[in-house]
């Protein structure tokens, strides 16, 4: 049987997915909490198989709740059911290693085929998320190739909208603070912008981040 715990902000969500799921003896809603904070504190004495997850909420939203999760050790299967098919919260979730996205338009057998595969220890992203992805890392190559950024520009791009300095970037890419203004005058240059703040909204524009 798989274990379940709900996390989302609206009782109706909850009571629904309780309903869709209470004739199905391979899964079991063990618990649910309305935001981040009383989810947090509830999985301190529950260890469901798979967190079925909203992003946007109150007091600490789901991607908050999980990297709490990690830190305190407890990494727990996690699927995010969500209205926003946003590629800016897909690559976010990938990148913290959430196993699975799936829209609240889905029906249930693609959240029970979802579930299912996450709880197998696989990964499923629904269709319709996986499009706007690749959509949009299409659109972001394309404009990084229409202003021929170098790989190594590309990252400083990213580094210096993340607010890193020069000293930061250069340690972290292993190159002199030198090469790093460099490498930031090139990209000024290729991209036709007067300063740091036409890079920056060039890199949120183009979906570097």
């Amino acid at each position: 049987m798989i274990r379940i715990f709900v996390v989302d902000d609206h009782q109706v969500v909850i009571d629904g997915i309780s309903s869709i799921f209470s004739e199905v003896e391979e899964v079991k809603i063990v618990g649910y909490a309305l935001n981040g904070v009383e989810a947090l504190r509830k999985l301190e004495t529950e260890s469901p198989d798979v967190l079925l997850l909203d992003i946007n909420m109150p007091e600490m939203d789901g991607i908050e709740l999980v990297r709490a999760l990690k830190q305190r050790g407890q990494e727990i299967k996690t699927l995010i059911l969500t209205m926003h098919n946003n590629p800016q919260f897909t690559k976010q979730l990938i990148a913290e290693g959430v196993q699975g996205c799936v829209l609240k338009n889905a029906g249930k057998k693609d959240l029970m085929h979802a579930i299912t595969e996450i709880y197998d220890g696989g990964t499923y992203y629904t269709d319709a998320v996986t499009k706007t992805l690749m959509e949009s890392l299409e659109k972001t190559q394309e404009a990084i190739n229409e202003v021929q950024l170098t790989k190594r520009e590309v990252e400083i791009v990213k580094l210096i909208a993340l607010e890193h300095t020069t000293n930061e970037i250069a340690d972290k890419l292993s190159i002199s603070s030198y090469t790093v203004d460099t490498h930031r005058k090139n990209i000024i240059n290729k991209l036709g912008v007067k300063n740091l703040a036409g890079l920056v909204r060039f890199a949120f524009e183009k979906n570097l981040l």
